[in-house]
């Protein structure tokens, strides 16, 4: 079941899957499903049943409520396969009440948050939400004008006397839509796509492979599948029949969750609970990462690159060097370029005396060429090929000698390649970007008896894991990677980054979608290269990508070329360093949200439909999103500088000029360079700070909420000492503001709108508070106010 280009080049390398068989006219090729099964034992939240299939073949389904709105269901054999790993979380310490109800025909499994019914005979079985709203229904009869099934049923397909997959198909609603897959480049609404859960070294950002691949999906009608195997599972999305949605497993059970939710965010968290939240990363990260870019540089342009970043006044918290910092054809050894870099540790302290993080691009694979590929070699590190020899490949497209592949199933191996980080992050190093893992070819063994089938999904997640460890290890703060390849669970690592995109409007557009995908996947700390990966972008290109950059998760400039603003004319500079200067004035907003995501796996950059799943109008837009709850972002993809921008229902604010703009509304936008399309709901408080150079770990101080209030408007601040929440009100002329929390300074700025009346009185947690004379800048007294420029816009000082 090959999806390749046609009439088009077909890249193959080493990592590429096994195709899985197709079927031919003649109906050839055994398949089996499920037509009818009884109940052998009955647990609380349990059923475990016998299936038949119309063949007359035994096989155990086992179905069970194992958390709030989670339910499982696997399809094996009477003997189960016990060496199959699997990745969701045991769940079972989570009470769960779930009543029975059932006859001869049919048992149901009740509970408050989600409903099963399986009909026994002939087998079937539908999930519904806890009103009895049918959500998922698997679909076992779907045919042809000719009778003949055009469905893989719940059940499995044998060729050549061999199993080689597990099914099941669902109809699919006329106006249901699905999210999710990963980070797919395709388009958001994976509706009419046939999706491959296979890691991709994909060589871009401009179609369906690609480095991170999740098997989850959230559907409009409230519901998730998540698919816990770590073989090339096949999502064919209405594709293939319209009227279905069909799951393809080719591992030796099938065992997916459904997950209920009332919306999709509740979804979002369940999935998590299964898999792994994110952790929160250190606040520094937040910041603008500027890397040195595919270039064969040295020590003396890492300096050059730091002061400039000062000199230009732009704030920045990371420089990352990247693959040259080692000797080429020896990547990735770990060990420092000594020709280029003959101090790396003096280079080190005076890149942290300009207070700079320090992140070091590196990889799980060794160049033939290195000292330390035949030590790895001969104390059997690698993955090894069916001769039992170091399984060596051209991991990269023959730009670098053949690599060994660590074998990240060998404790001696992690332990071995531990031991090579250690000493970069005792020098001072923060964090390593974690590149390449896609790589595994299908015919590898590992140490812990894995084939490369089985292994090349979940190396990633093993890959990246003993990175976080050392990574915290030394340096004490929570293991952040900068990875390229993930699966389910990967948000645990934090950071993902997208892949190597074209410098092209239209990879940047797909760039977006990609991480519109993973948002709804749960992975929260999503970034990509600023002006793309390959070749040089225009510096209109640049400018409009580092808009839409600084309005992600995380923020890098990399490519293959510079990205180094100053590079790109005095405009596209004075541009840059704006919105690097609003990134930061944003950070305790931000960084809100950040806490958030760590507690519920919630992403920073929300899709549309996730913020707006009862408008159908959002289903399938792609080209614009919310950051955080407030601020709706629209970036321009063309070299117009014109797009259309949806505003949901409600009133919404231009963040350049405060007009009040009411939704639900299409509006066309000419946008010049530098300005990117940014508005803010209406009533929203946006917590602020004057952006530094750099920042620190240590609480925000003097914030300033920003206040776009018509009427009543709330907001939670998170930050490291603790929660503060602020609701102002305005009626008439006077300004109610409560505060209690953590936070005992505040300043509070009432934004001058359209249609804002002068404010006469000012009340705090309920007194009132003195005004001061008119003021023509924005300083007052402790517990006064003051109207600057006899405009409307109110200031106040310690609110507490």
């Amino acid at each position: 079941m090959a999806y390749r280009p046609l009439l088009l080049p077909y890249v193959t390398w080493p990592g590429d899957a096994p195709d899985l068989p197709v079927r031919k006219g003649d109906g050839s090729g055994d398949l089996q499903y499920i037509v009818k099964a009884s109940v052998l034992e009955e647990q609380q939240n349990s059923l475990l049943l016998q299936g038949v299939t119309q063949t007359g073949v035994t096989m155990h389904v086992t179905v069970k409520v194992i958390a709030a709105g989670i339910v499982r269901v696997l399809l094996e054999e009477t003997t189960p396969n016990t060496k199959r790993v699997t990745l969701a979380k045991d769940l079972s310490h989570q009470e769960v009440p779930v009543s029975k109800v059932a006859t001869d025909q049919q048992v149901k499994l009740l509970s408050d948050s989600v409903q099963v019914h399986i009909d026994l005979d002939p087998f079937r079985i539908s999930f519904y939400d806890p009103d009895g709203k049918l959500l998922l229904d698997q679909n076992p009869n779907e045919s042809d004008v000719q009778d003949r099934l055009s469905t893989l049923p719940f059940g499995f397909s044998v060729f050549d006397g061999q199993r080689v997959a597990f099914h099941d198909s669902f109809t699919a609603e006329p106006d249901e839509h699905f999210y999710g897959f990963g980070e797919k480049f395709t388009d958001f609404d994976k509706r009419g796509q046939i999706l491959k859960m296979w890691q991709y070294d994909a060589y871009g950002a401009h179609r369906e492979q690609a480095y991170k691949n999740v098997p989850f999906f959230i559907s409009t009608r409230n519901y998730g599948v998540f698919v816990d195997s770590l073989t090339q599972i096949h999502f064919d999305m209405a594709a293939s029949n319209h009227a279905l949605s069909t799951i393809i497993v080719p591992d030796t059970a099938l065992d997916y969750y459904v997950i209920v939710g009332s919306d999709p965010k509740t979804i979002i968290t369940r999935y998590a609970s299964l898999v792994s939240f994110p952790i929160l990363p250190p606040k520094w990260s937040l910041g603008l990462w500027m890397s040195s870019g595919f270039q064969n540089d040295g020590a003396d342009k890492v300096l050059e690159r730091a002061r400039l970043l000062r000199k230009h006044d732009i704030p920045c918290d990371v420089l990352h060097l990247d693959c040259y910092w080692q000797r080429h054809g020896r990547w990735s050894e770990m060990l420092w370029d000594r020709e280029t870099f003959p101090d790396p540790e003096g280079l080190i302290a005076q890149v942290k005396a300009l207070d700079f993080k320090v992140c070091l691009w590196m990889n799980s694979y060794i160049g033939i060429e290195s000292e330390l590929f035949q030590e790895a070699k001969e104390q059997g590190y690698f993955l090894k090929n069916a001769q039992g020899e170091a399984y060596v490949a051209d991991l990269w497209g023959g730009y670098h000698p053949p690599v060994g592949i660590l074998d990240v199933t060998s404790p001696a191996a992690v332990a071995w390649f531990k031991d090579l980080l250690r000493p970069h992050l005792r020098m001072g190093v923060d964090v390593y970007k974690t590149d390449f893992g896609e790589g595994v070819p299908v015919d590898a063994h590992a140490y812990n008896g894995m084939t490369g089938e089985h292994l090349h999904n979940l190396y990633p997640l093993l890959f990246n894991d003993l990175v976080a460890e050392v990574t915290e290890e030394i340096t004490g703060h929570s293991g952040l990677v900068w990875g390229r390849s993930t699966y389910a669970g990967g948000q645990r690592h934090a950071a993902q980054w997208g892949g190597d995109p074209n410098s092209t409007f239209s990879a940047m557009a797909s760039t977006l979608r990609g991480g519109l995908s993973m948002a709804m996947c749960g992975h929260a700390f999503w970034s990509h290269d600023i002006g793309g990966f390959h070749r040089q972008p225009t510096p209109e290109l640049y400018v409009r990508w580092a808009q839409f950059g600084l309005f992600s998760p995380l923020a890098r400039a990399h490519g293959m070329t510079t990205r180094l603003p100053w590079e790109y004319g005095d405009e596209a500079l004075h541009i840059f360093r704006d919105y690097v200067r609003l990134r930061y004035h944003l950070l305790p907003y931000t960084y809100t949200y950040a806490v958030i995501a760590s507690e519920t796996s919630l992403p920073i950059i929300r899709p549309m439909e996730l913020e707006f799943p009862d408008d159908p109008n959002t289903y399938t837009m792609d080209l614009q999103y919310l950051f955080g709850e407030d601020l709706l972002v629209a970036p321009i993809y063309n070299n117009s500088g014109q797009r259309p921008v949806y505003l949901p229902e409600g009133r919404w604010i231009d963040f350049w000029t405060h007009e009040i703009l009411e939704g639900p509304r299409t509006y066309k936008i000419a946008a010049p360079l530098e300005r990117l399309p940014l508005y803010v709901r209406a009533n929203a408080l946006i917590p602020t700070i004057e952006p530094a150079t750099n920042i620190k770990e240590a609480p925000f101080e003097q914030i300033t909420v920003d206040a776009y209030l018509l009427e009543q408007g709330s907001f939670t601040l998170r930050d490291t000492d603790g929660t503060t929440h602020v609701t102002a009100q305005l009626t008439d002329t006077q300004l109610s503001i409560q505060i209690e929390g953590a936070k005992r300074e505040l300043t509070f700025r009432l934004l001058p709108l359209p249609g804002t009346p002068v404010i006469e009185h000012v009340y705090v947690n309920g007194n009132e508070v003195s005004r001061q004379e008119a003021a023509d800048h924005l300083e007052t007294q402790p517990n006064t106010w003051s109207r600057v420029h006899n405009s409307p816009a109110t200031v106040f000082i310690d609110l507490a």
